[in-house]
């Protein structure tokens, strides 16, 4: 099956070796880039039609990220009849409901294992188990250099901006950090996750997010004094009357096993109704074993295997219908704050339960005189 990369990054550098190295079933016919490089004239290309009018190419991958043009290459794409995959979470998050629309329409595939946990199977297995189950909750740590920034900082002391230079240094973290520490990258794995695990388009706007952006060592040092390890998590959960969906940094309990997940590994969770809890582990990301997951969706395509359904509706996240109490470290404490839990050596205020939805909007106002506050969910 001839396939056609689009972009020479990281990821698709890293699945173009990967099909080389391979004994058959899946070549490279195109690479598109911006520019030629030499030695690879045979493949390379800077003109996207040469992939869209070549009736070879079987299926497109996308892996040269953002919004545009990947959105135009990708619907070009799929109007022609091409299987797409890929590694762009902004991408499949913004564009999901039509994207799997087009692909359906033009009786193609479009698959996006790779977008959340790099190499870990995190996609095909959600698929897999909700073909006869019900699922009933999501969670995990879905972004690799968070997990890397905090497990530095707990494990070896490093304050928040050594720890993420260290993450820079080694290429598990962009010279722009803030959509993973912010927590949007996360934000879109978990609307996605939620769409495919509850069959409906879950509004990525609808889905609260808080980052580690402001978290200290002094944070560090509460958290184990507490005997909790701090995570940033992303969490879905089927609800009597809709649906939660939001990312948080969590305080874990030692024996919870997201706590013992170190470096930039990834770990995803869902629960079914029939099969229970289910976990999986491994490298969140890197070349390799994200250009090996966008490997794997163009052998399931090839084999034509079961693959994301189109969403049967719009879906928005209610996050009032979770709540569990807070760590909440502000400087602008009130006596409207104090009355929300206990206060502990006059540095921070563990809640009594309060919805996600009131934590959140409650942080966005405190922000507001507070830009360093930081707050974590306990479970």
């Amino acid at each position: 099956m001839k396939v056609a990369l689009l972009g020479y990054g990281n990821v698709g550098g890293g699945a173009y070796d990967i099909i080389c190295e391979m004994k058959g079933g899946l070549a490279v016919k195109h690479i598109l880039a911006r520019s030629i490089r030499p030695g690879m004239e045979a493949v390379m290309t800077t003109d996207f039609k040469d992939i869209l009018n070549d009736e070879e190419i079987e299926i497109v991958a996308e892996t040269i990220g953002g919004l545009h043009p990947a959105y135009e290459y990708v619907t070009e794409a799929l109007k022609a009849k091409k299987h797409i995959v890929s590694a762009n979470k902004q991408l499949i998050c913004h564009y999901y409901s039509e994207l799997m629309a087009l692909a359906g329409e033009n009786g193609v595939q479009l698959r996006f294992t790779s977008w959340a946990g790099g190499g870990v199977p995190w996609l095909f297995n959600l698929i897999r188990a909700k073909r006869c189950d019900e699922i009933t909750e999501i969670s995990g740590i879905m972004n690799g250099t968070t997990n890397f920034i905090l497990y530095s900082m707990t494990e070896k002391g490093l304050p928040f901006g050594a720890a993420l230079s260290e993450a820079q240094r080694l290429g598990y973290a962009e010279a722009e950090p803030s959509a993973d520490i912010d927590g949007n990258d996360a934000q879109r794995k978990c609307a996605i996750s939620a769409s495919v695990a509850f069959e409906g388009a879950v509004a990525e706007d609808s889905v609260d997010v808080f980052g580690i952006r402001h978290i200290t060592d002094k944070d560090i040092r509460a958290f184990k004094k507490m005997g909790r390890v701090c995570k940033l998590m992303v969490k879905a959960k089927k609800h009597k009357d809709g649906i939660s969906a939001y990312v948080e940094p969590a305080l874990l309990p030692l024996s919870a096993p997201e706590s013992s997940v170190t470096m930039n590994f990834n770990m995803t969770t869902l629960v079914g109704k029939n099969i229970g809890r289910l976990s999986l582990m491994g490298q969140g990301a890197g070349k390799y074993p994200t250009g090996s997951s966008l490997v794997q969706d163009m052998l399931d395509i090839k084999c034509n295997a079961i693959g994301p359904c189109a969403p049967k509706k719009a879906i928005r996240a209610d996050n009032s219908l979770e709540r569990h109490s807070y760590y909440l470290r502000t400087s602008a404490i009130t006596a409207e704050l104090r009355q929300l839990g206990q206060m502990v050596n006059g540095e921070y205020i563990i809640t009594e339960p309060l919805t996600v939805s009131e934590m959140h909007a409650m942080a966005k106002r405190l922000q507001k005189s507070d830009p360093d506050m930081f707050f974590a969910g306990i479970e």
